[in-house]
């Protein structure tokens, strides 16, 4: 202790030089009249400024000239208090910089210290964390309305992450009354969806929810089924005209599926519509407004029907203005158990059964991978209640196509893992697949809790294989 005390009465200004010099933070010495006469390396990079700036200019002169947004000392100067301000740099550099005054014994001010943090990353942060309140407040807020939509009995059937976006989406969209374009492979749920944002749209007095599918009705029908026509438009004719979809649908939706079915001829016309929010029956020459949501949906992919000449641009610009896309059945797993449940609810209630399926059962529509997505797994359930002996429906009724399938793809599995060329053991090579079984189940199944109970192990015993597989 006598030596320490011995240097720093000694040599005060070395350690001071050193400790100033090695901080982190920025450090200034300026006396009464603001000169700086000490400083270190890093306010220098901070700030931006130049020794000769520091040397020559007081703070106030710094502040005068534009090359500092403001100072600290110069308040704590006058004030004789100590002084936090936050000051940003040309450097772009924001600090949290306190200037303290130092008095001699007479109370006279003699000097102020200004150490200088830099909170750059801290305010980064900070707004950060702001926008993602204010973003998770609004997705709370949406989330209520959605799941306030449900309690009222309009929802869509999900579970996953992945749907809980789309809806979410959904319920966006419904808020404004635009064209809505519903993208997905068939069978995945877009009249649903579309049926949703109807239910949900913004008009209080909605009309009715109206759908037609573009490529299931003749084409020279079609345009009589979606304009209507005037009496005598042709032969056959209802002889007092007939009112057509967009008109039954007015001050409501039209869902038009299967858009990219849709004749290059009447793609003009739905333009027309589109664009004046007028049509004008076949036959006729009076054009009658009309007020009309249009969602559009389709598996096609438009974009190369475009290019080939077979879908217009300017209508795919006009319906593509809000666009959904629902991913299949296949990217989220996580739907099938709730979609089982709720068909079976809606299939025991019709059929006047009490049946349920058994892990097995379950285990194996977990691994099939639904190339008809949501309408399959519906019409293979309502089958399988039907056919099915007892109030538990087994895996021994499953088609032996579906079978088929999922051994197919666990034999894909199995020869994807090994490789020919490789010099492991058995017991390297089992390491290896199970290590690709695994990462593939807790990849598909989350929680981890729920990959443990597809693949019929407990949770310690799979957190312990992830461990020593190195997952």
């Amino acid at each position: 202790m006598e030596r320490l005390e011995h240097f720093l009465k000694n040599k005060p200004e070395f350690l001071l030089r050193k400790l100033i010099g090695s901080s982190f933070d920025g450090v200034t010495i300026t006396n009464s009249k603001g000169q700086t006469i000490w400083y270190n390396q890093s306010f220098l990079q901070m700030s931006g400024l130049l020794p000769s700036q520091l040397d020559n200019y007081t703070a106030a002169e710094l502040v005068k000239n534009g090359w500092m947004e403001d100072s600290a000392s110069i308040e704590a100067i006058s004030k004789g208090v100590t002084t936090t301000k936050s000051v940003k740099y040309s450097t772009g550099v924001e600090a949290l910089v306190s200037a303290t005054p130092i008095f001699d014994d007479d109370g006279k001010l003699i000097y102020t210290f200004q150490n200088i943090r830099d909170i750059t990353e801290l305010n980064k942060l900070k707004n950060q964390l702001d926008e993602t309140y204010a973003l998770s407040e609004s997705y709370r807020q949406t989330l209520q309305e959605v799941q306030q939509t449900k309690v009222n009995g309009n929802q869509v059937v999900y579970q996953s992450p992945l749907m809980e976006k789309i809806v979410i989406l959904a319920h966006k969209f419904s808020k404004v009354n635009t064209s809505i374009l519903i993208l997905g492979e068939s069978g995945v749920g877009k009249d649903v969806l579309a049926n949703y944002i109807h239910s949900i749209d913004i008009r209080t007095n909605k009309g009715p929810f109206v759908k037609i599918n573009c490529g299931a009705i003749p084409e020279h029908l079609l345009e009589s089924e979606l304009f209507g026509y005037e009496a005598g438009a042709f032969s056959g004719a209802n002889r007092s005209g007939k009112a057509g979809l967009f008109e039954v649908a007015n001050g409501g939706t039209i869902f038009l599926d299967e858009i990219g079915e849709m004749p290059l001829s009447l793609q003009v016309k739905l333009l027309g519509v589109l664009q004046d929010m007028k049509i004008q029956r076949v036959g006729g020459t009076k054009e009658i407004p009309i007020d009309v949501r249009v969602i559009a949906a389709t598996n096609a992919d438009l974009e190369k029907m475009i290019k080939e000449k077979q879908f217009r641009q300017d209508l795919y610009f006009r319906l593509n203005v809000l666009s959904i896309s629902i991913p299949p059945l296949r990217e989220r797993p996580d739907d099938i158990i709730v979609l089982i449940e709720h068909f079976l609810k809606v299939f025991n209630e019709k059929h006047q059964i009490n049946k349920s399926f058994s892990p097995n059962t379950i285990q194996l529509f977990l691994s099939y991978d639904w190339p008809g997505n949501i309408r399959e797994l519906k019409n293979l359930v309502e089958r399988l209640m039907i056919i099915s002996d007892g109030n538990l429906v087994n895996e021994t009724f499953i088609p032996a196509n579906i079978h088929t399938k999922i051994s197919n793809s666990d034999d894909k599995l199995i020869e994807d893992s090994i490789d020919e060329t490789s010099d492991l053991q058995l017991k390297d090579l089992m390491d290896e697949y199970e290590k690709k079984v695994l990462s593939f189940y807790l990849s598909k199944y989350k929680p981890m809790k729920r990959c443990a109970d597809v693949l019929g192990i407990d949770l310690t015993t799979l957190a312990r294989k992830k461990k020593r597989l190195g997952l």
